[in-house]
Parts: structure tokens; C-alpha cells; sequence
């Protein structure tokens, strides 16, 4: 579509419509909101006056985020590295946790006949001078009474 240049012109704006609204409810309405102004009047120069008291507070803030920013900035070169290298180690944790569940399901079959009913296998753990593995052993109940009496201890 092709809008000649001259239609388009500054000389041709007529500026903003106005429309009279005669409905009473509207009317009713606008006076009604009228009536708050004198009582939102003393709250608003109020805040005005608080306005300016935080004005510096809040130019401080703007510097704070901007040093905030700067220092962001440069840190970001080693978060990254560390990211990557977090990365890394979130992988070998997976295939470790993995290791780590298979040895469970291997120990309590071994230890089935050997724990009490009350017993389980807590934690593997290698002894360095023999380089034998033990399994530790709790007693539910027995840790159960003991957390009864820390708790109570606390009390």
C-alpha cells in the first residue's frame, strides 16, 4: 500500500479525540475517587519528603551493584573452570554411586545370615595396615535410644 507523503504530514494531525462520557455511574465513580485526594494528599508529600532522605541510599546501592558487577566479571573466568571441573566430578560420582550400590547389594546378601534382627550394615571401610575391608555394624534400637537421649539431653 502507497500512503502519499502529504497525507502523512504533521500539518494533518489533529491530535488526541475527546469524547464526553455521560454515563452517572462513571461520574458518580470519578467524584467518588475525588473525595480521596485531600486524604492522599499529606501521605504523598510525605513520601516525597522520605523520597529524597533515601535518594542517597539508594545511589549507594546503584555503586554497590556496579562494584557487585565488576567483581562478577571477573571471578567468571574461574567459575567456569570450576563448573567444568564440578562437571567432571559429578560424572565420576555417578559412576562411583553406581560401584557403591552394587556393593551394597553384594554385602547384604553376604551378611543376611549374620546380622541380628535389629542390625544392618552401616558403612564399608578399609583398614590401611592390613588393606582388609570391614563392614560396620549398628543396632537400630541402640541408635534409636541414643537420639531419643540427645534429644532430651538438649531439653
Amino acid at each position: 500500500m502507497k500512503i502519499p507523503a502529504d497525507l502523512l504530514a504533521e500539518k494533518n494531525y489533529d491530535g488526541a479525540r475527546l469524547l464526553e462520557i455521560t454515563d452517572k455511574k462513571v461520574i458518580e465513580l470519578k467524584k467518588e475517587i475525588e473525595t480521596y485526594q485531600p486524604i492522599a494528599k499529606p501521605h504523598l508529600d510525605k513520601m516525597a519528603e522520605l523520597g529524597k532522605q533515601l535518594d542517597p541510599h539508594y545511589t549507594k546501592i546503584r555503586e554497590l551493584d556496579a562494584e557487585k558487577e565488576k567483581i562478577k566479571k571477573e571471578m567468571q573466568p574461574t567459575l567456569d573452570a570450576f563448573n567444568a571441573e564440578l562437571k567432571h566430578m559429578e560424572e565420576v560420582q555417578q559412576k562411583t554411586d553406581i560401584l557403591k550400590d552394587k556393593i551394597r547389594v553384594i554385602i547384604s546378601k553376604l551378611l543376611e545370615k549374620e546380622l541380628g534382627e535389629f542390625e544392618s550394615a552401616k558403612e564399608l571401610r578399609p583398614d590401611e595396615k592390613t588393606e582388609k575391608l570391614y563392614v560396620e555394624i549398628i543396632d537400630e534400637i541402640e541408635e534409636k535410644v541414643k537420639a531419643i537421649r540427645m534429644v532430651k539431653a538438649k531439653k
